[in-house]
This record gives C-alpha cells, structure tokens and sequence, in this order.
C-alpha cells in the first residue's frame, strides 16, 4: 500500500489497484493498462470536478480496484441531490468519452473499451459502484435511511445474483477471464460485512 499527503488530503493507493493495472497490462498489453489508467483518471477527476464545484474538497483518496473512494469533509452539509450528482459525474464522464471516442472513429480502441466496461459497471444500481450509491441517496430522500439501506440492499442483491452468474459463465468459457466474477465477489462481501461507503 503506498500512502501520501497532498496539502490537507491524504492520498492512499491499495495492492488491488496496482494488481488491476498490472492484470491489464498483462492481457491486453501495455496500451491497454494505458487505457484503462486514463480511463479511471477522466472517472475520478469528474467527480472532483463536480465536488469542487460544489465547494466540497477530498479529506481522503483510496484507491483501489474499483476505482477510487472519495471521503470528503462536511458530507452531511450536501443535500441528497448533491450527492447523486457527484455519484454520477464518474459514469457519465466516461460514457462521454467513450461516445466522443466513437464519433472519432477510435470505436474498438484500448481507451474506447475502457471507457465503455467503467461506464457501465459504475452505471448498475450496486453498492458501492456509483450508480448504487446514487440509488442510495435518491431513496434517503424518499425514505428514512434505514429503510433507505434496506431497499438499496435488496436491490443490489437481486442484481448481483446474475451478475455472478455471468462472471463464472465467462470465467468457464475463457478459462482465464475472472474480473467480472471477482468483482462480484467483492460486491456480496459489501453487501455481506455492510459496509457502508456513504458515510463520512
């Protein structure tokens, strides 16, 4: 794990961050570790963006296989919508780049399916993706927060069961391929040790 300070927020850089890349590099060469190293960049600078916009700066930056964890100071002063835009600002960045790639002519490029696989993981309604924690914190403001929790959990569940089903699937058709059942993985022991990355 390598750790560091920028001014008041402290940088934390996890194994499974640097086994990602290097997972990359080692499948689809060094462009495609590139790749998806940019690809994350545009995702985590979009969500700074929005919440310095917002006037709301990082205390801590974790980064790890499924992106990066933003905690920030003063969470609680955001609204819910606030928060749903920052969730979402990832997803959508990419999802711009991968439709600005397209008209390009960069359609089947490294970056183009980078920029496509993190659009869409982060777009399902699972905690701790962003999409799930946009559905998180739209429900907070329908519900009370634990009936908020308990609906979004239900809802990642039922999502993740075929979601595992289609990472073993492949994982039995390539022999090699494990990332989708191995984030899977991840996301029930989220849901399993409820762990709750929308708190401070």
């Amino acid at each position: 794990m390598l750790s560091f300070s920028i001014g008041p927020c402290r940088i934390q850089a996890e194994f499974t961050f640097f086994a990602l890349i290097a997972f990359c590099c080692i499948f689809t060469g060094a462009k495609g570790g590139l790749a998806c190293f940019a690809a994350v960049c545009i995702h985590e600078t979009a969500h700074l963006a929005v919440m310095g916009a917002m006037g709301v700066w990082p205390a801590k930056v974790v980064l790890s296989a499924l992106g990066c964890r933003i905690e920030r100071n003063g969470q609680n002063d955001l609204t819910d919508r606030q928060n749903i835009w920052i969730s979402l600002a990832g997803p959508g960045a990419n999802w711009l780049s991968f439709i600005i790639a397209y008209v390009l002519g960069f359609d089947g490029s490294a970056f183009w399916g980078a920029s496509f696989a993190l659009a869409l993981t982060h777009s399902l309604p699972i905690e701790p993706l962003d999409g799930g924690l946009a559905l998180r914190y739209f429900l907070s403001g329908k519900y009370a927060y634990e009936k908020a929790e308990q609906i979004s959990r239900v809802i990642s569940t039922i999502l993740l069961v075929p979601l595992a089903i289609l990472g073993f699937s492949i994982l039995l058709r390539t022999r090699y391929n494990y990332s989708l059942l191995a984030l899977s993985i991840y996301l029930m022991l989220y849901l399993v040790m409820k762990w709750d990355y929308t708190q401070p």
